[in-house]
């Protein structure tokens, strides 16, 4: 952590709370004793996470399961510690954690007639991805590419819980665009590594062969939104949410709810 904060440009924070859990069960207790605390939803404090990144109390909280650390391997551990370490220093502040709901979303949502708390899950989740988005690309502008590569890639894999939730949702538009939703999270990072290494074919044919799973046509609109990250690099983490919850609105919840 000392190391990634030398090196990092922006300023770091003065203070950085580091809580490091022995295992799965006592991160978990933990994290529903401050949800409660903090009034926050169930989504905005991970418990599955290896290791999360969180500033409710006004700054910045980085939370390690050790447990499910040491299962990976050396290379892997250092760059889940970096990217916390990055989110602390990007979103270090409560602001971070506090999105109002794009207009394109409320009217996307209405036109569905979507109820306000499901709306505020999409948002938490385009919030998720382009704040992961901004931690990878920093960096990966700062010399930490071999293990951000790792990391990206390991993360956004699809497993067989990525398979039941699909199969589970099919015929269920709103339980259909969380996942793919939850997917654009999962493949934040890897459009910033892609970013990285400018167009490169067999990285895009590797992002499509995760989603073989889903429609042809709902791979690509989720690809083509995921993509569409690395043109708002002049933009704040704000007006990256409210365009990516734009792009969301317009080109995966027509189709799935049209359909």
């Amino acid at each position: 952590m000392e190391d990634c904060y030398r090196r990092l440009s922006p300023p770091s924070p003065e203070i950085v709370d580091v809580v490091l859990f022995e295992d799965t069960s006592r991160m978990e207790g933990y994290l529903l004793t401050e949800q409660s605390s903090l009034d926050a939803s169930s989504q905005s404090l991970e418990a599955k996470f290896v290791a999360t990144h969180e500033a409710w109390t006004g700054f910045p909280r980085i939370l390690i399961c050790y447990e499910r650390l040491r299962e990976l391997n050396p290379r892997l551990r250092r760059a889940v510690v970096r990217h916390e370490v990055a989110h602390s220093v990007l979103h270090g502040s409560a602001e971070y954690y506090i999105f109002p709901i794009p207009r394109s979303l409320l009217e996307a949502s209405e036109n569905c007639n979507l109820p306000s708390g499901y709306s505020l899950h999409i948002l938490y989740l385009v919030a998720m991805g382009v704040k992961d988005y901004e931690a990878t690309r920093v960096l990966l502008d700062h010399g930490y590419v071999e293990d951000q590569i790792e990391y990206a890639w390991h993360f956004c894999r699809t497993d067989k819980d990525d398979l039941e939730a699909w199969k589970i949702s099919k015929g269920e538009p709103r339980n259909e665009l969380l996942c793919l939703v939850g997917r654009f999270k999962d493949f934040a990072c890897v459009t910033a590594v892609t970013a990285h290494h400018g167009t490169n074919v067999i990285e895009l044919a590797a992002a499509k062969k995760e989603l073989e799973y889903l429609p042809e046509d709902t791979g690509s609109r989720l690809l083509e939104v995921c993509t569409a990250l690395t043109q708002m690099n002049g933009h704040d983490t704000f007006s990256k949410v409210e365009l990516a919850a734009e792009l969301i609105a317009r080109r995966l919840i027509p189709p799935i709810f049209e359909g």
